[in-house]
């Protein structure tokens, strides 16, 4: 009986101990899977906590490390998602982004080189659609068509505000988008052939004053015609204006001699004045110097002109995008624009030579005041009534 009793007073313990370690056991890995989530929570926490200007220095920061080899592609992809605060539920299929010109011009080139590495930190796939014609309205009227749901961009360029101040489309392109981002500024310079006449831009500007009307230009649409306008507004001089849509009918209305200067960008006749068919005869701006070490040319300031009409590219979307999506955006094409792929294709057409990018909010500003300004000069110049 007391065997018995002993028996049943140990069974008894050695129940309990097992309970108590059991229970020390459990409480252990409890804990740990609430510390190891509390940790994950807190690190999306943080990401989402940053200030705008920090998650701007976070992907300067990331991009800068990946441009050094410090990072890969791949980790840096990862390091960018995770310090870009993402609107929950968005992107959840593939984003349509119209291109608004056609294949392999600039606006086509910049759209596929900006989507490249845009994609890998959204996540999901961006479709480029080509839409060309009517300047750019033709895309644009389409894109305004679309719910302003993130799905659908538009490539925007300078055309657009000139189309606006012209007041000659049904809808407004400042007051009908939400502005993403800028990324690109005007890389234009003028160019002569290397055996022209003209040595600097003061010859072209004294071959004028001696007989207006003398001297011809070709550039590439409504707003080089709005450029040139301002120019011999300023200058006191006629040069005239061959307007041209296709930059192999602009170069070789040059090199055939049909017209004295070339107004085009620099990437796309570079390999001309390289192989000394071609030579730049004013630039637009003291950076560009940097091209042309071993010329000696004018530029814009030089010959006291200040031209404010701009070449740029930028990415809109339909009128009431989520604010917290329209900030996503731009993060991630500012992300894509500092990553290697769109980065070198940035520098080797000269765009870094120009000031580009601007915020959603100097984006916006920027183009209502080109609108403003642009129907000035077309008022100034008789363009308007």
């Amino acid at each position: 009986m007391k065997n018995s009793k002993l028996w049943l007073i140990t069974l008894v313990l050695a129940l309990g101990l097992a309970m108590v370690l059991t229970g020390c056991g459990g409480g252990t890995s409890s804990e740990s899977s609430d510390s190891d989530q509390g940790e994950g929570n807190d690190a999306g926490q943080e990401a989402q906590n940053l200030s705008q200007e920090e998650v701007i220095a976070e992907i300067d920061r990331i991009t800068d490390e990946v441009n050094a080899g410090n990072l890969t592609l791949e980790e840096g992809i990862e390091e960018l998602k995770a310090v870009i605060p993402k609107p929950e539920g968005y992107p959840e299929r593939k984003i349509e982004y119209v291109i608004a010109w056609g294949e392999g011009g600039g606006s086509d080139l910049y759209a596929r080189h900006i989507i490249e590495d845009a994609q890998k930190i959204l996540g999901v796939d961006i479709i480029p659609n080509n839409m060309p014609g009517g300047n750019g309205e033709v895309g644009l009227a389409y894109v305004l068509s679309q719910p302003a749901d993130g799905y659908t961009l538009y490539g925007a360029v300078a055309t657009q505000v000139v189309n606006e101040a012209l007041e000659e489309q049904p809808h407004s392109f400042t007051e009908d988008t939400d502005f993403i981002i800028r990324n690109q500024g005007a890389t234009e310079v003028y160019w002569v052939k290397a055996d022209s006449p003209f040595k600097t831009f003061d010859d072209v500007i004294a071959a004028e004053k001696e007989n207006p009307g003398s001297v011809t230009m070709i550039g590439g649409g409504i707003e080089d015609e709005i450029r040139l306008a301002e120019l011999n507004s300023q200058l006191g001089t006629e040069i005239v204006n061959i307007p041209s849509q296709g930059s192999g009918e602009r170069v070789a209305s040059l090199l055939g001699g049909h017209v004295d200067i070339l107004h085009e960008t620099t990437g796309a006749v570079i390999d001309l004045y390289k192989d000394g068919q071609i030579r730049p005869i004013l630039l637009p701006n003291e950076a560009f110097r940097e091209a042309f070490p071993d010329e000696e040319v004018q530029t814009v300031e030089d010959i006291g002109v200040d031209i404010t009409v701009s070449r740029w590219r930028g990415i809109n979307a339909p009128k009431g995008l989520d604010p917290e999506i329209k900030q996503y955006l731009h993060n991630v094409f500012y992300a894509a624009s500092k990553l290697p792929f769109y980065k070198n294709y940035h520098e080797e057409n000269f765009f870094h030579l120009t000031e580009g990018y601007l915020n959603s909010e100097d984006y916006e500003d920027s183009a209502k005041e080109e609108v403003k300004v642009i129907r000035e000069i077309l008022e100034e110049t008789g363009y308007v009534e």
